[in-house]
């Protein structure tokens, strides 16, 4: 199953011990491996984290899916990480009405996230789901996907590859298949209650790795052929090690740990103050001449800095 594309409105209706219940109270992630080491995967739950990034930016039912869908895929290939200080971004440039999604993912489980367009609101789809294709890349499909890696250090590194239909997992399987050529199976879900709120919130990501067996191939397609959606797992109960189990069922799952995950954005006045800084002091100082203060937006969180003329000139020394 390449993405959840069963959305709907619902009716009315750091890595700790993986052992630690208070991890999988909230939003978490799980990792583990599968058939003697053939197969790693990912689970994650984020239901916590996707609400908040609709209260930020106050998304629509249809940008709350994309871009919930983007943020927790984010979320697992920062997973994958084995440097601490490696960060992600996962860039969406599509001709549907959102215009572009970005996000950006440490290996800590944190990330954060904005749609250029986050009001968008279309019709559901010919079967009542939510359109997440057309409002990302529009009827045509067209667009394009880039995976950025960040090292401290190094300059960044980038590989991009062509929409295939603006669902999210199905453009990030094509991504593994054509830029990483890792046979992978990538499911995102978020379902959209009828005030809005963000009902559940989750997905997985299942790589085979090279050499893996016809056999261990033959058995996850099975699995794979008769999971409907993301979100139904979670409407069942089904917590991110229990979809693992689900999926790899008869391939000797082995779960190795577990990390609580959660929105998170480091801005803070601080560095807001170095971005007013970068302005230059002429043209501070003519702004504090004519009384103007300075404004800063963060696009990722929605926090806004103010700083009066005043407090320029302190900045200015």
């Amino acid at each position: 199953m390449a993405d959840e594309k069963n959305e709907q409105v619902a009716g009315e209706s750091g890595v700790i011990d993986f052992n630690a219940e208070t991890v999988r109270l909230g939003d978490h992630l799980v990792r583990g491996t599968a058939a003697e080491g053939q197969v790693r995967a990912f689970a994650i739950t984020a239901r916590a984290s996707v609400q908040e990034l609709h209260d930020r930016h106050q998304t629509s039912p249809v940008v709350s899916a994309a871009l919930g869908r983007l943020l927790m895929a984010g979320m697992m290939m920062g997973a994958m990480s084995k440097n601490d200080d490696e960060l992600i971004t996962l860039v969406v440039h599509g001709e549907g009405p959102v215009g572009g999604l970005t996000v950006t993912a440490n290996n800590h489980g944190q990330a954060k996230g904005f749609a250029n367009h986050p009001h968008v609101w279309l019709p559901l789809n010919g079967v009542g789901k939510l359109d997440v294709g057309s409002a990302v890349a529009g009827e045509s499909h067209v667009g394009t996907l880039s995976v950025i890696h960040d090292l401290p250090g190094m300059d960044p590194y980038s590989s991009e590859v062509a929409l295939v239909s603006g669902e999210i997992g199905d453009d990030l399987t094509y991504y593994f298949a054509a830029s990483d050529q890792v046979p992978t199976s990538l499911g995102v879900g978020v379902l959209v209650d009828t005030d809005q709120s963000i009902r559940q919130a989750g997905g997985f990501i299942v790589q085979l790795m090279p050499g893996c067996d016809d056999a261990v191939v033959d058995r996850l397609e099975a699995n794979l052929s008769g999971v409907r959606s993301v979100t139904d797992l979670l409407e069942a109960g089904m917590k991110p090690t229990d979809i693992l189990g689900h999926v790899l069922d008869g391939l000797t799952y082995q779960e190795l740990d577990a990390m609580p995950v959660e929105f998170h954005c480091g801005c803070n006045r601080d560095r807001a103050a170095r971005a007013v800084l970068a302005l230059g002091r002429a043209e501070l100082e003519d702004m504090i001449s004519k009384g103007e203060p300075a404004d800063v937006y963060c696009h990722f969180c929605g926090e806004h800095y103010r700083f009066e003329p005043d407090e320029l000139s302190d900045l200015l020394g």
